[in-house]
């Protein structure tokens, strides 16, 4: 065995430049873009805008633009250098000093970044992945280029300082020739980016500290458009809880450390966002939910502490503690989950409650509300909630009656239709239209917004279901083709009897 006696000299080994070919090999676009927002919070910055740029139905172009503190030129250089690990805050989400770099070159070959400070001139860097696999390179760039940089952001987010990401020579993208598909891939993308930043950021966004837009547009245009908000989507958002008692705090300790946990029944039946994340159902998402400085680390998932079961659907857990992370709990590197270490199961094996509550006392209250709802609900599937143009008293009635997706809703309304139609499907605005010309028949006191309350129940029950689907199949077509039919003939020899009775 060698001892330091038998040390000679020390050398230095510089890192083979070809690892870069390897970087952010395990991230998705949506956890790679949540990084580089993750750098964008810890610059200080409350408004964030990502912009998905294409050219003839291509992803061409991702942008990541907010109003942080920005760099000057030390500050940029480094950020550049891959593995440069600058001091870091409790509650700074960077950790490794390879986020940018691994998210930007997991999908793009090509990084550009544009700062500017306060009291400082602009810079811009770009890197080329080629180029940095063999020597590190960085090229800088112009003065003319990063102040018209600067004056871009500006107009989108309103501030001369702060940053802006830009990923070209994309590798995510379609690459068919089928232009529906190209778009639909594109629509995929943006709904999975706005869940995926919906849940991971909730916190900040529910706050009012943080705004995120998303702007999915051609290159050409996109100076002139805007983006639409990022709506949060939180994990623990029920309204009552699934059982007595919770959320409920069980204190893990090992040695002078310790954690805590709060263990969280979501109500039995529930089918609404929170529960149902990145249109997955909710069965997906029990488990552990790890907070760190408000940023979602983990979504769900035992990690080998307990298994998943249908029956245990209903049960998640937080643990927002930070200091829990580099003892019991290790990130990785694009922040996608965690590895739980022998540590934390083996003191979670003996933590409790104050009332004497186990993590296996949890799961099994978990899995008794489960099965207790499951007794108690009728077979009754969710149904579109009713909404504008029926009465108070009968979105009551639906609701006492039938359980709803809250994530979906039907408005009836009037307008005029031909002679001899009564009603007509707006399937894609989900608007179930009526002909304005029989409005007195049906509405004789008048033409208030929630008039006509039977029809109009009636209706709904007649055909909500069509609303619900994904798209119109056939036999929705037929079954609308048939209502235009029988209920425009019925109004038809309602108004001759009307008329022929006065």
């Amino acid at each position: 065995m060698a001892t330091d006696n038998d040390v000679v000299d020390t050398i230095q080994l510089k890192p083979d430049a070809r690892l870069v070919k390897s970087l952010g090999a395990h991230h998705t676009l949506e956890s790679a873009i949540a990084d580089l927002v993750d750098n964008c919070l810890d610059a200080g910055a409350d408004r964030i805008s990502i912009r998905l740029l294409t050219k003839d139905d291509s992803l061409v172009q991702v942008e990541v633009v907010d109003n942080g503190k920005g760099m000057g030129p030390s500050a940029i250089d480094k950020a550049m250098t891959l593995g440069h690990r600058r001091d870091y805050g409790a509650d700074d989400l960077g950790h490794f000093g390879v986020g940018m770099k691994a998210a930007s070159f997991s999908h793009s070959d090509v990084l550009t970044v544009w700062s500017s400070t306060i009291d400082e001139a602009p810079v811009g860097r770009r890197i080329r992945r080629a180029d940095f696999s063999k020597d590190f390179s960085c090229e800088r760039l112009s003065n003319r280029a990063t102040a018209a940089a600067r004056r871009r952001r500006k107009e989108v987010v309103g501030s001369t300082h702060g940053s802006t990401v830009v990923w070209t020579s994309i590798r995510a993208t379609y690459r068919g020739a089928n232009a529906d598909e190209a778009r639909t891939w594109m629509a995929n993308v943006e709904r999975d980016l706005r869940s995926h930043l919906g849940v991971t950021f909730h916190r900040l966004i529910e706050k009012n500290a943080l705004t995120i837009d998303i702007l999915v547009d051609e290159l050409a245009y996109a100076e002139e458009a805007i983006g639409t908000p990022v709506k949060p989507i939180d994990p623990f958002g029920y309204a009552n809880t699934g059982r007595p008692g919770y959320p409920k705090k069980i204190t893990a300790k090992s040695g002078t450390q310790s954690f805590e946990l709060t263990c969280h029944i979501w109500p039995p039946k529930t089918d609404i966002p929170g529960f149902r994340i990145l249109g997955k159902s909710g069965d997906s998402f029990q488990g552990f939910y790890v907070y760190r400085a408000d940023r979602l680390l983990q979504v769900g998932g035992w990690s080998d502490v307990a298994n998943r079961s249908p029956q245990r659907q209903l049960a998640r857990v937080v643990l927002d503690d930070a200091k829990a992370i580099g003892t019991f709990l290790t990130m990785n590197s694009e922040k996608s989950g965690l590895r739980f270490e022998p540590i934390f199961k083996d003191a979670l094996s003996h933590a409790t409650a104050r009332d004497g509550t186990t993590f296996d006392d949890f799961l099994a209250d978990a899995e008794a509300t489960y099965a207790d709802g499951n007794r108690r609900t009728r077979k009754r599937q969710p149904v579109i909630t009713p909404d504008r143009g029926f009465a108070p008293g009968l979105r009551r009635a639906v609701k006492n009656e039938l359980p709803l997706k809250r994530s979906d809703s039907l408005t009836v309304q009037w307008k005029r239709l031909p002679t001899g139609e009564f009603i007509d499907v707006d399937f894609g605005n989900k608007i179930l239209w009526l002909n304005q010309r029989y409005r007195h028949l049906l509405s004789p006191g008048g033409g208030s917004l929630n008039d006509a309350p039977l029809v109009k129940a009636l209706l709904f029950l007649l055909t909500h279901h069509v609303f619900e689907g994904a798209h119109l199949g056939p036999k929705d077509k037929d079954n609308i083709a048939l209502w235009r039919a029988v209920l425009g003939a019925a109004i038809e020899v309602e108004a001759t009897m009307r008329s022929s009775n006065d």
